[in-house]
């Protein structure tokens, strides 16, 4: 007999829990490396493995667990969406190689980004299973996998450093523990409630491909503008300085992620609502997971003003804890980047997908034209400031389509 749905509550609570230790041990892989490599580089080589792989990774996610986890008339079969992910995973890693072997890295730096992607593959892969649970009400499985894949994966990186001193021995530790996980515990407790069994069809494969590729291109859009400016960077002034960067930047993306963990459980609900018309209800929640935001985004600006220097120098030691300043920048980027994503949520059950492309092209755009003069200009900062303006030209525009559709399409 299967468990009974679990309640809000209880999701947030199981997928906050494990997604907290998913994410403090993914810092903790930059952590030992800064920490037991005297080389810089080593850092900035997985700094841009991980700045890479996060453009493809949304292409082999296909941004589509929003709208898997809001599709309750089952448009599509599980079987369907497992055969979409398992076709975008293998074209995202085809996509990596030929993006990573474009820009004139190093072979080192490209083994390492690819080896990277394996590992995010399966991240992709098991994100899908856990949207099938969610949509259950059940993320107290998916939090379990969390929990448990984060341990696996810091024990793991650390022994293929320690055994090898390579960063991509660490990465191959790691990608076999984590995927050997998912095979084991993942994908069982997701065949109870559904079938993930793929079935391949063309006429489905393309028409998923046409309905979700604005949602997609989007998707890869908004990984690719905060990527940008750093790889850019990289180009200008080279990997150490990428490293000092991502090293400052690492914990602020605590600030961002967490605030996914409180939407995310309720984007099942916010779907319901819509689907029923009850517009009072769905704004009420709007107010209060909004006002959340803020109150995380005000906690995490004090917090980053007084302890973000200390903190640094605690973690990372005084070549790092000398670039503070870009501390608190990095943290105004991170809560408004949270925002965003939970406009974007919600402009998904809205189904609007061409209108979110629209948005992200102007956001690239924009990005590209202003990260030039401001990175050549000032460095590390530059990176900054172009993230902060990028990102406010997001929101803004967000924030009107989701006011402009609550009023047109609850009262329709």
């Amino acid at each position: 007999m299967k468990k009974k749905q679990l309640s809000i509550i209880e999701n947030l609570i199981w997928n906050s829990a494990g997604s907290f230790t998913y994410l403090i041990c993914q810092w903790l892989l930059t952590w030992i490396i800064v920490v037991h490599s005297k080389d810089l580089g080593n850092a900035g080589n997985l700094a841009l493995a991980i700045s890479i792989t996060n453009i493809f990774f949304n292409l082999a996610c296909f941004n589509i667990r929003p709208y898997l986890v809001s599709d309750l008339k089952q448009c599509y079969r599980s079987e369907q969406y497992s055969a979409f992910r398992l076709f975008t995973c293998l074209a995202s890693l085809i996509l990596c190689l030929i993006y990573t072997c474009m820009f004139g890295y190093t072979m080192d730096q490209i083994i390492c980004v690819m080896l990277y992607m394996v590992f995010k593959l399966g991240e992709a892969w098991v994100d899908l299973l856990h949207g099938f649970e969610q949509r259950k009400m059940r993320m107290d499985i998916g939090g379990i996998s969390l929990f448990i894949r984060g341990i696996l994966s810091v024990l793991s990186f650390m022994a293929g450093v320690r055994f090898s001193g390579s960063v991509n021995t660490g990465i191959i530790f790691m990608t076999v523990c984590t995927w050997s996980f998912i095979f084991l515990y993942d994908m069982p407790q997701a065949r109870k409630f559904e079938k993930i069994a793929p079935v391949f069809t063309k006429e489905t494969i393309k028409k998923m491909l046409i309905e979700f590729l604005p949602l997609t291109i989007g998707g890869v859009l908004s990984s690719l503008g905060p990527s940008l400016p750093r790889q850019f960077l990289e180009a200008e002034q080279g990997s150490k300085v990428l490293g000092i960067y991502s090293t400052v930047a690492t914990p602020a993306v605590f600030v961002q992620v967490a605030a996914t963990y409180v939407f995310n459980p309720v984007l099942t609900e916010f779907a319901s609502l819509y689907q029923r018309g009850e517009k009072r209800r769905f704004l009420k929640l709007l107010f209060k997971i909004s006002f959340f935001l803020l109150a995380v985004s005000g906690a995490s600006l004090v917090g980053g003003a007084v302890l973000g220097q200390w903190g640094l120098t605690f973690l990372y030691g005084k070549r790092i804890g000398a670039h503070a300043d870009l501390f608190l920048p990095v943290i105004i980027f991170t809560c408004l980047n949270a925002m965003s994503w939970f406009l974007w949520s919600i402009l998904i059950i809205f189904r609007e997908l061409k209108a979110l492309l629209v948005i992200n092209v102007i956001g690239v755009i924009m990005c590209i034209l202003i990260m030039f003069p401001l990175i050549s200009k000032y460095g590390m900062q530059g990176v900054n400031d172009t993230l902060i303006l990028y990102t406010c030209v997001l929101l803004v525009l967000m924030a009107v389509l989701v006011g402009r559709d609550i009023k047109c399409k609850f009262d329709r």
